[in-house]
This record gives C-alpha cells, sequence and structure tokens, in this order.
C-alpha cells in the first residue's frame, strides 16, 4: 500500500535512483518583500541591502524549507486516519504521468549582517546552506516502483520516459554584498547591489536518460527496463554521507537593482514610495567537484520488483546492471533565476507586491538544479515591529494556486506561503513554511507633514 511516508517525504528527499538524503524554488514565500525582512530580503535582491527603513540587523538564524510536484496530492485537513506506519491511503490523489515532477529546497541563513555606511552605501555578510533537489519527466508508477518495490496498478503499466533527468545538491555560501543608490532626488530613487560568493560544495548526485522504458508485471511482480542510465555522484555521497569538512570550491554572483517612485502625498514618510520595482539575476555560478565518479549502466534487463524494498537504488543498479565508471572532475550549476517584483504602496501601512521567479538555466547545459517558474500576489499589513501577509502564488507543476500566511512580529518571522491550502485543499501538491530570528536595528520614518517649510 502507498503510505504517506513512503511517497510524499520521500519525494522531497530522494534523488534520481539514488539515496535518501537526511538534510534536504521556494524561499522565503512572501517575507522576502517586506521592506524589513533584513538578510531575508538579499534572498531575492541584493540591493534591499540599501534600506533607509533599517539602521543595521543582525540575522541569528533563518531556515525556509519547500517541496512541490505533480505527482500526488495530499488532503492535510483529514488527519483521523493517521496510523502509527504513517498511511494516508485515503488521504492521498494520485496523479501518475509518463512525466511527472518533484522539486525540493531547504535555505538556511547563518550569522549575517548588514549595516547602513551612509545614506548611499551598505554593506552585508552573510552565511548559508542551501540544499537542492529536483526529478524531472520520471513516470509516476515507475517512481512509485523504484521507492516501494510496489504499484497501485493491479494490472501491472508500461512506461516510456524520456529527457529523465534529477540532481540532489547541497552547499555552503560565504556572501560580500555592497550596495548603493545611483539616484536619489524628490521624484526617484534608483539603487543597485552585487553579492559574491565563496561557494563550497558538500554533496552532489546526479542522474539522466534521453529514453527509458519500464514495464511491471504485476503477476510475476517483476520490473522490466530498456535503455541506458547516466549516473554521478561526489565522493562519500553513494553512502548517504554529506561531509562538511571537504568542501569543494566555487564562486557566484548575485545583481540587482531596486527603482522606487517617491510618494509625495501630504501623509507620506520621507522615505517613503508609491511603487517600488526591482530585477535581478541570482546564482550566477558553479561547484567543481574534483573526484566525481560517474557510471553508464545498461538497463535492459528485468528483476523482481521486491529488490527495491530493502536495499537503495544505487546498489540494485549495482547488482543488477552492467556498466562503466570513471572517476574525475565534474561541475555542478547553481539554480540561475531571474527575479522580478512590484510593490504598490496603498498606504504608509497597507501594500501589494507581486513577484515572479523564473529559471534562466537548463539542465542539458551541465548538470544544474532550477527553481521551478512561478508567480505571487501577496497583500501585506507592514508597520515598525508587525507584519502580516497572505501570498497566493500560482507554482510550476502544481496546477492550482497556493494560499499562504505569514508574521513578522518583531525579531521572529514564521510563515508559510501554501499553509491555508495545505488545511483547506483536498489535493494539496506542495507545501512549504519558514522561520527566522534577528536582531533589527529599525530607523523611524518621519512624515511630510511634520517637515518644517
Amino acid at each position: 500500500m502507498t503510505t504517506f511516508k513512503s511517497i510524499f517525504l520521500t519525494g522531497a528527499l530522494i534523488s534520481i535512483f539514488g539515496i535518501i538524503d537526511q538534510s534536504i524554488a521556494q524561499t522565503f514565500v512572501g517575507a522576502q518583500i517586506d521592506n524589513r525582512a533584513g538578510i531575508r530580503g538579499l534572498t531575492l535582491n541584493p540591493a534591499n541591502v540599501v534600506n533607509p527603513r533599517l539602521k543595521s540587523e543582525l540575522n541569528l538564524f533563518s531556515t525556509s524549507a519547500f517541496f512541490g510536484n505533480d505527482y500526488v496530492g495530499v488532503d492535510l485537513g483529514n488527519l483521523s486516519n493517521l496510523t502509527d506506519d504513517f498511511k494516508f491511503d485515503d488521504n492521498l490523489t494520485v496523479n501518475a504521468k509518463p512525466d511527472n515532477n518533484f522539486v525540493g529546497n531547504v535555505d538556511i541563513l547563518g550569522p549575517s549582517f548588514q549595516i547602513n555606511l551612509s545614506e548611499k552605501h551598505s554593506v552585508a555578510l552573510s552565511t548559508r546552506v542551501r540544499g537542492f533537489f529536483n526529478l524531472n519527466n520520471i513516470g509516476g508508477e515507475f517512481f512509485e516502483t523504484i521507492t516501494t518495490g510496489e504499484t497501485e496498478d493491479e494490472n501491472g503499466y508500461a512506461v516510456e520516459m524520456e529527457d529523465l533527468n534529477g540532481i540532489t545538491h547541497v552547499w555552503a555560501e560565504i556572501g560580500a554584498t555592497y550596495g548603493r543608490q545611483f539616484i536619489n532626488n524628490d521624484k526617484i530613487n534608483l539603487k543597485g547591489a552585487a553579492t559574491l560568493k565563496y561557494l563550497g560544495g558538500a554533496a552532489g548526485l546526479v542522474g539522466s536518460s534521453q529514453v527509458l522504458g519500464g514495464l511491471f508485471i504485476e503477476a510475476t511482480n517483476t520490473l522490466t527496463t530498456r535503455g541506458n542510465l547516466n549516473y554521478g555522484y561526489s565522493e562519500g555521497f553513494n553512502n548517504g554521507e554529506i561531509d562538511f569538512g571537504g568542501f569543494s570550491s566555487g564562486f557566484g554572483m548575485d545583481l540587482g537593482l531596486i527603482l522606487e517612485l517617491k510618494n509625495d502625498s501630504e501623509n507620506s514618510y520621507t522615505d517613503g514610495y508609491k511603487l517600488r520595482a526591482g530585477l535581478s539575476v541570482l546564482d550566477i555560478g558553479s561547484i567543481n567537484y574534483s573526484r566525481f565518479t560517474q557510471f553508464q549502466y545498461n538497463m535492459n534487463n528485468t528483476i523482481s520488483a521486491a529488490e527495491f524494498e530493502n536495499g537503495n537504488i544505487s546498489e540494485v543498479l549495482e547488482e543488477n546492471y552492467p556498466g562503466t565508471s570513471q572517476t574525475g572532475s565534474a561541475r555542478l550549476g547553481m539554480p540561475t533565476s531571474l527575479q522580478a517584483f512590484v510593490d504598490y504602496s496603498i498606504t504608509n501601512k497597507f501594500y501589494v507586491s507581486a513577484h515572479g521567479s523564473l529559471s534562466i538555466k537548463e539542465h542539458g547545459e551541465l548538470p544544474v538544479s532550477q527553481v521551478i517558474n512561478s508567480v505571487s500576489l501577496t497583500p501585506r499589513f507592514e508597520s515598525g515591529w508587525i507584519s502580516v501577509y497572505s501570498p497566493l502564488s500560482y507554482r510550476q507543476f502544481e496546477g492550482g494556486i497556493s494560499w499562504g500566511l505569514g508574521l513578522r512580529l518583531g525579531p521572529v518571522i514564521i510563515g508559510s506561503g501554501s499553509i491555508l491550502t495545505n488545511l483547506l485543499s483536498k489535493n494539496s501538491r506542495s507545501t512549504d513554511a519558514y522561520f527566522g530570528l534577528q536582531i533589527p536595528f529599525y530607523r523611524k520614518g518621519t512624515k511630510r507633514k511634520n517637515e518644517l517649510p
């Protein structure tokens, strides 16, 4: 029987034909555009470092996790059928296709700080640990067989998967950000920034196949495959280990611009705006692994599906399929993306923003992590010590709207871009959550009506 534990959570953690990574789109959904987001704002656009609402900020710890797919939906609003084995059979809606997709990421912001050196110049230093998981164009029933050794289809199935590809990548970052104002007059404020990043690769695993066929026969519980599989991993990762003491190095960069149209109404703040728009390119760069083992497997064989119940899939491949291997260097690309947002000030405390995220890297260029394409609309209430926001998002692969809720209360943020959908929908295909603790030093705004002539 299909279980929530083996399908929904495993899908967030499993790499293609590989291992379960115990450490493993999008990031801090809805919380990045807040004018007092601080370090979190740099994950959207580095030009947010030039921030008149903050004197400085020390980020102690912030973390965000996301998982989405188009294979299985879960009804989290009814947990009465939960058993000791985490079975959610009555609460699952399975949408098996020849080209199902899974995506997940974890983003941990460690000790970091930013400070405005002057009205025009700002700097930040940030530390970060990130994990990405992408699995694209895999047959849903085939995925279930290789992760559980079972299938929902009592008659068996046949599937042909084209351009099957997947990657799991975990790395750390140390980033130095410099931002400055280029133009600041009565009408507009234009600022830009760049973040230079040292990248430390901890672990990577990749897999791909141009065409891979599968035939499962229920009566004999056998799986017949046809085609070839390219499969590789960094040193030590085959055993599910992630070595943060033996980094592979690389360099990256974020670039961003933000334009503000000033709000000159009588009750507006002197540092306020009527419209703020930003454009950024994030995660330019790659990491070079000097010892990366790559295999080429001939997948023409018939095996018992029971093989997948006990061993991990790396062992199944090694024991049942002929292949060749070589160890050398390999580059894994960062999830380069184009980010754009517009934030409109209805009043000094009520805003509405639109945000779009677009992946600009293709997996065919080199093994590369990818953000999912998404758009969101977020109304929010914002004041000095509190913000409340409720993003509505459309994310690639999900086929529906995600509705979330977030809160910033002084030094604490907590929220999710999908919590309301998860609770209300009977077919939720994504889930995410974030939490953060920071020490902000705010600058109080001055209203124009209080200015002396």
